[in-house]
């Protein structure tokens, strides 16, 4: 598939997969930066066990169009970095809330990752 095509896949499932991580944020408001950001963590530990589920699918990572769409464009939209790194930064007055959320996130996304993976290798 020419890159065009795959450009405009991820765009569209980014724009899915942003609109999804919004409504999340609405269902988990965050009460202030001094805070974990459960909306954050939310998203970012389903959109890893979202990944794992992909990862093991040979349907979807065999096929550069599915993958690029899903993977790529429906959870990296849904699942966010940048907003972790900030809300991170903003609880840097809060040292043992920012190293839990650090902790938290990567350790859980590791393991959420894992889940997926096994879910699918076990059915």
């Amino acid at each position: 598939m020419p890159s065009r095509a795959l450009i405009a896949l991820a765009a569209i499932g980014a724009v899915i997969g942003s609109g999804a991580r919004y409504g999340i944020s609405l269902l988990v408001p965050n009460t202030d930066s001094a805070h974990i950001s459960y909306a954050t963590l939310t998203v970012n530990l389903v959109g890893a066990l979202l990944i794992g589920v992909c990862a093991s699918l040979a349907g979807v990572m065999e096929s550069e169009t599915r993958r690029t769409f899903l993977v790529t464009g429906v959870l990296g939209g849904f699942t966010t970095f940048s907003a972790f790194a900030v809300e991170t930064v903003q609880l840097a007055a809060h040292p043992f809330q920012a190293v839990l959320y650090v902790a938290v996130t990567f350790i859980g996304a590791v393991v959420a990752t894992h889940i997926g993976t096994k879910i699918v290798r076990s059915s």
